[in-house]
């Protein structure tokens, strides 16, 4: 009889603690989820005043506009890498429905063009610099929205506005040249070969930002997206919080410092309206 009493009790509490443990698992996935926020980031690069050349890369003001007005409209709120640096590295609260608006290339058009409306309406974004770029229409001098990128005196007063943050979008690797695409790795090219070419060219951008304007970005873009295991790692050890590639597809934001590495982002082309945009990504 002690014996059968004794199996029923024991029945009890593995029964009890089969469940407290599911509880607490349930709790913790459910934690885990929580923690998780999705983060949509849109990727523009031209922006030209001028319906007629709108294109795969090239967009108006009117629709980014449009664009900004549509989030907004859906509880949206734009917001910048600090701000994800900081719900990750430090638990500091988010906006709801945060989204990243990111631009390519230093184009001048969006100092021009975009700088208005984002602060017209509060919102936030990363402009990406190619430093060669840089370089050459800070010499010449060139300013036109049509065609000409921005110089070290836009990205000087960028750096020091709050709506925009500066990423490195390398200094010579927007091309497809010799074998390589943007900053990949050639296929008869050995990893130190490529690590050490890979460092210099980040660099050059980071020091030069750092010489102008007394800082240094901490967003690298990847040209054309192409990345490689060794290029992650040198951005880690640079220093770099966040990088940027070109796979489309949500992110989702944790507490892990990696979630904010080779963010995916869709691309905005000027060929569709903003509807049409959004109903193809599903936000």
């Amino acid at each position: 009889m002690l014996k059968k009493l004794f199996a029923i009790f024991a029945a009890v509490i593995l029964s009890a603690v089969t469940v407290i443990s599911l509880m607490h698992e349930g709790a913790a996935i459910k934690t885990m989820a929580d923690m998780s926020v999705p983060l949509p980031v849109l990727m523009y690069h031209s922006v030209v005043d001028d319906e007629s050349l709108s294109g795969m890369y090239i967009i108006t003001p009117e629709q980014f506009e449009n664009d900004i007005k549509y989030l907004y409209s859906r509880g949206y709120n734009t917001v910048s890498i600090e701000q994800l640096i900081g719900y990750v590295e430090h638990d500091e609260e988010l906006p709801e429905n945060p989204v990243l608006l990111t631009f390519d290339d230093g184009c001048y058009n969006n100092y021009a063009y975009v700088l208005p409306i984002l602060e017209r309406y509060e919102a936030r974004a990363v402009f990406n610099i190619v430093g060669e770029f840089t370089d050459e229409y800070t010499q010449n001098g060139e300013i036109n929205p049509l065609y000409s990128y921005m110089r070290w005196t836009e990205v000087y007063r960028l750096f020091r506005n709050p709506h925009v943050e500066i990423g490195n979008h390398s200094y010579g690797f927007h091309y497809l040249v010799n074998g390589r695409k943007g900053a990949g790795r050639k296929w008869n090219e050995s990893k130190d070969a490529y690590k050490k070419l890979f460092y210099e060219d980040t660099s050059l951008v980071q020091d030069e930002a750092e010489s102008i304007t007394g800082f240094k970005p901490i967003i690298y873009t990847y040209p054309f997206g192409e990345y490689t295991k060794e290029s992650e790692e040198i951005l880690h050890e640079m220093g770099f919080k966040a990088s940027l590639c070109c796979t489309e597809g949500m992110n989702y934001i944790t507490h892990d410092p990696e979630c904010l590495f080779l963010l995916k982002r869709w691309n905005r082309s000027g060929e569709v309206s903003t509807e049409e945009f959004f109903d193809e990504i599903g936000i």
